[in-house]
C-alpha cells in the first residue's frame, strides 16, 4: 500500500495501517533523547540537507520495495526536505510528524478500554513509551497498533484494521 496522497505527506493513519510498509527516517536537528517511532533510523537535518543523494545511497535496493518516509517533530522539516531529491516519487514526509504521531497515539490510548481499570495509567505509560522508542521491535510495534486500532470506537480508525 503506497500512499495516494500528490503532496508527499502521508496521514499518521497510512502509517499505523502499514507500520512495516516504510522506511522511516527520523530527522533531526538536536539530541537523540526525544520520542522515536519504533524502527526509524535517526539522521540530523544537516547531513540529508547538504548530500541528499548520497544519503539516499544506502537505502537504493530497499527503496524498490518500500518508500521511504521522513519524520521530524513538527513535520515542516521533513516535508521541506523532498524539496531536495531530483526524484521525489518513492519519498515522504509524515504529515504534522512526531506531534501528530504522538497526538494520534494518545488518543488510541485514551480510547481503548483496559481490562485492569486500576492500573490504567501505569499500562497506558508503558505502551506510550514502547510506542516512542527506536529500541521496540517491529512485530512488538504492529502488535499494540493492531490492538489499539481494533478496539477504537472511532470509525476513521477501525476501516483501518486489516
Amino acid at each position: 500500500m503506497f500512499p495516494s496522497s500528490s503532496t508527499g505527506q502521508l496521514p499518521v493513519d497510512e502509517l499505523l495501517a502499514n507500520p512495516g510498509g516504510y522506511l522511516l527516517v527520523d530527522v533531526r536537528g538536536v539530541s537523540k533523547g526525544e520520542p522515536a517511532i519504533p524502527g526509524s533510523r535517526r539522521v540530523y537535518l544537516l547531513d540529508i540537507e547538504e548530500r541528499p543523494e548520497a544519503f539516499l545511497r544506502p537505502f537504493a535496493s530497499q527503496l524498490s520495495k518500500r518508500p521511504l518516509l521522513f519524520y521530524c517533530s513538527k513535520g515542516e522539516s521533513s516535508y521541506y526536505l523532498l524539496d531536495k531529491f531530483p526524484d521525489r516519487s518513492r519519498l515522504h514526509a509524515l504529515q504534522g510528524g512526531m506531534v501528530s504521531y504522538l497526538m494520534t497515539i494518545s488518543r488510541l490510548l485514551h480510547e481503548h478500554p483496559y481490562e485492569d481499570q486500576s492500573k490504567r495509567g501505569e499500562t497506558m505509560a508503558k505502551i506510550l513509551a514502547a510506542l516512542t522508542s527506536g529500541e521496540t521491535d517491529a512485530d512488538t510495534f504492529r502488535k499494540i497498533v493492531d490492538r489499539l486500532l481494533r478496539c477504537t470506537p472511532n470509525p476513521r480508525f477501525k476501516k483501518l484494521v486489516r
